[in-house]
């Protein structure tokens, strides 16, 4: 039942991630630059987002500001980025609907904070 749940969790935001996003995220595509899973770019070649399935969960892995990520790192699903952290890069295991919702919330901050200055408020609109 878990297995379910989660499958369909991840189906959700990949359609979020890649599609409904791409129309309400200006300038923003998928790109598959190491072959096995998306990154999420804006503008000229700007990643802001990376996504990976797992048996059990999808990560989700993005920028944050350091007021935001200080916050998120208390919760449980959230981790520092590998490779990436000491830039500001967390990762985010979503498992459950809450925690989808945190990970969509910081997509668009995400999106945010690597967009081009023309279309960045375009994450809140």
């Amino acid at each position: 039942m878990l297995k379910a749940k989660i499958e369909s969790c991840s189906a959700r935001h990949s359609r979020r991630a890649s599609g409904s996003s791409r129309s309400r995220f200006p300038e923003t595509y998928e790109d598959r630059p190491w072959g096995d899973f998306p990154v999420f770019k804006v503008g000229p070649n700007k990643v802001f987002a990376w996504l990976t399935v797992d048996p059990k969960a999808v990560q989700l892995t993005l920028k944050l500001t350091a007021e935001e990520r200080e916050i998120a790192q208390l919760l449980p699903y959230v981790s520092i980025a590998r490779y990436v952290g000491r830039y500001g890069w967390i990762t985010a295991t979503v498992s459950d609907e809450e925690t989808l919702a945190s990970a969509l919330e910081w997509l668009r901050e995400s999106y945010w904070l690597k967009a081009p200055a023309g279309v960045r408020e375009a994450a809140w609109a």
